[in-house]
């Protein structure tokens, strides 16, 4: 109904009666108004004053008494697209704010498979660099599939560089046959697997571009949590990288 979008876009039962009644009716008088509408006079002048405010009604006098007429309806349009642009000009202000207090961690929580989608949506936005990960690929490639496939892909497309450790098994090996694409630049994927019966994990840890997000992948329960610090990212990825050169050092020894 027209009545429930217009109180979506901020008025309220009587603003809407009001402006319904003057687009249908033209110019009217308060008298007229609240005998249309059924809306005490009192009421009329308040809300004719606040439909004013909003810019969706204009007022004219006849005869020394005060008429009103609705304003074209565009104006809501006009009065979004002015928001908008607000919007888009504070958001960077407020982010910039944001970015000037670096010992405060940002925290998001994430639930359901919409929810780490989002958080893995926000990892293409690196577009470039790297992503590490701990990784068990027995419950990541379980859990989404499909969605994964067409992530990887993107990762790739966007030159995002991967490096995994996984516990190792069957499934493990094939993981990245499974989910990247034939003839990808191998030099973009690094994956390497460690004895699941000493270092086994349930959990995705992955470290991108000053964040970390850790995500169960249970299926009764998914939940995620991104935390975006500089100093905390910096400690994470050099613990990555330490047990990276640890593990394969001992390998090529």
């Amino acid at each position: 109904m027209i009545a429930d979008k217009l109180k979506f876009l901020g008025l309220d039962d009587e603003e809407i009666q009001i402006y319904l009644t003057l687009s249908e009716y033209g110019t009217l008088s308060v008298s007229r108004i609240s005998g249309i509408t059924k809306i005490g006079r009192i009421n009329c002048y308040h809300h004719t004053e606040k439909l004013q405010e909003k810019g969706l009604i204009r007022l004219s006098q006849k005869s020394k008494v005060m008429h009103f007429s609705a304003e074209n309806p565009k104006v809501f349009i006009n009065r979004e697209i002015e928001r908008l642009n607000l919007a888009r000009e504070v958001v960077p202000e407020i982010m910039a704010i944001a970015a000037q207090s670096p010992g405060k961690p940002k925290i998001q929580f994430f639930e359901g498979k919409r929810g780490l989608q989002n958080i893995f949506d926000q990892m293409l936005e690196l577009r470039g660099g790297e992503i590490v990960s701990f990784s068990n690929f027995d419950e990541l490639g379980t859990f989404m599939p499909v969605f994964l496939k067409e992530h990887f892909k993107a990762r790739l497309d966007q030159n995002i560089k991967t490096r995994f450790i996984s516990p190792r098994t069957k499934f493990s090996e094939g993981f990245a046959k499974e989910f990247f694409p034939k003839n990808f630049d191998q030099r973009l994927l690094e994956i390497f697997l460690i004895s699941p019966e000493e270092f086994y994990f349930d959990s995705d840890i992955s470290i991108f571009g000053g964040a970390i997000a850790t995500m169960n992948l249970n299926e009764k329960n998914p939940i995620g949590v991104l935390i975006e610090n500089t100093e905390l990212f910096r400690t994470q990825k050099a613990i990555f990288d330490l047990a990276w050169l640890g593990a394969t050092s001992f390998i090529t020894q």
